[in-house]
């Protein structure tokens, strides 16, 4: 028993399926430890903290882009092409000659389709250079009318879009007809432009959709946007829409049923929202014979701002992005209360600690495995000796 004592310390060397919940609690307090290659942020899931935790993090659409109304105006842009049409009042005029009048159901001409030049302009005859981007299409009118009222017959002038250019929004990844659209005047949402793009490739919680917009980036899962109407924004010209399939997951690590039974760790949540009592269960619950339930952890990278309202001192870390293990106590009662409120995210790692007793049964194996063995060996020799002297 004396030997056994003294091999207690060595425990540490046996083997196991991750860090033993003394070292975690010794490299961090509640605060900071800096005596690691990886200094991290130790945060105990409790009441007090809690009500920070539960709340999943999702950014959306609606808070990155608060202006969901659509574009008020249809402008012209570089590289539009336009239609212009000028009607006279009567035969003989600027554009309806006198021997072509008769012929006409109207008195008016269509000019040939020209696009807005880089500059901005289009031309027409007898008017001059006009500029159009930027403009609306009555302006653009207007304008016309203004320049040839002196030349003309009481001109009046139709000016219609051709071919949109400037007005596009580009839907790429995994939608099934990628491409660059041309938006409508009315205003289209989110999910009309997916649609028009041949809709997704894979289910909406499989896929998430990344919106680019005046250089700004905002990442929301397609699921989230088809349940939520306030995430299904216009869309705005020159947005870029790219569909990605990423299924969410989370690693279960330790003593877990799922991983004594051999099974894959990285578990997907089959759901946009999964609570940390949800995760273990996934995992198939904590092993009977080998977890420690008042230590589970979770590892992730928190953000700076929440682990201040934690009361975390984060003076201490270069980077806003914060090593961070959160700690939960499933033997108190309230525990798996707190478990239920507690928000997983896409890629925690959630792990369960062996029971401290696990260690000695693992020691005694070792030595009962390592007296088998010089038993046997010591029979063994006995035998040849035996063998030796009854030959000769």
């Amino acid at each position: 028993m004396a030997a056994m004592l003294a091999l207690l310390p060595a425990c540490s060397w046996l083997p196991g399926t991750g860090p033993t919940s003394d070292a975690v609690n010794d490299n961090a307090t509640s605060s900071v430890r800096s005596n690691t290659a990886l200094p991290y942020a130790l945060v105990d899931v409790s009441p007090e903290t809690i009500g920070f935790l539960s709340q999943p993090n999702l950014v959306t659409f609606q808070g990155v882009f608060p202006d969901k109304r659509p574009k008020p105006v249809q402008v012209a842009g570089v590289g539009d092409v336009l239609n212009v049409s000028i009607f006279e009042a009567a035969p003989g005029g600027l554009f309806t000659p006198p021997t072509a009048a008769g012929a006409r159901p109207g008195n008016f001409v269509d000019l040939p389709a020209q696009a807005v030049d880089q500059q901005g302009n289009i031309r027409v005859p007898y008017a001059g250079e006009i500029a159009a981007a930027g403009r609306t299409l009555p302006q653009i009118e207007q304008e016309i009318v203004f320049r040839l009222q002196k030349r003309a017959l009481e001109p009046q002038v139709v000016v219609s879009l051709n071919q949109q250019h400037s007005s596009v929004v580009s839907v790429l990844g995994d939608v099934n007809t990628p491409g660059v659209l041309p938006l409508n005047s009315v205003g289209e949402r989110l999910l009309a432009v997916i649609a028009r793009a041949g809709g997704p490739k894979h289910e909406a919680i499989e896929s998430y959709v990344t919106l680019q917009r005046d250089g700004k980036r905002v990442r929301v899962l397609l699921s989230r946007v088809v349940q939520d109407p306030r995430e299904n924004i216009f869309i705005r010209p020159n947005d870029v829409v790219y569909i990605t399939r990423e299924s969410p997951t989370f690693t279960a690590l330790g003593a877990l049923n799922q991983n004594v039974f051999g099974f894959n760790s990285e578990i997907t949540f089959d759901t946009e929202t999964l609570t940390l009592a949800q995760a273990i269960g996934k995992a198939g619950g904590l092993n009977d014979q080998q977890s420690d339930p008042a230590e589970v952890f979770l590892y992730r990278y928190e953000e700076r701002p929440l682990l201040q309202k934690l009361g975390i001192d984060t003076s201490r870390f270069v980077y806003d992005r914060i090593p961070t293990i959160y700690h939960l106590n499933l033997r108190d009662p309230s525990g798996m209360l707190l478990a239920s409120g507690f928000q997983m995210r896409s890629k925690d790692v959630m792990y369960v600690a062996n029971a401290k007793v696990v260690d000695y049964y693992k020691l005694l194996a070792l030595i009962n495995n390592t007296a088998a063995a010089t038993s046997g060996t010591a029979t063994a020799v006995t035998n040849v000796n035996t063998a030796v002297k009854t030959r000769w």
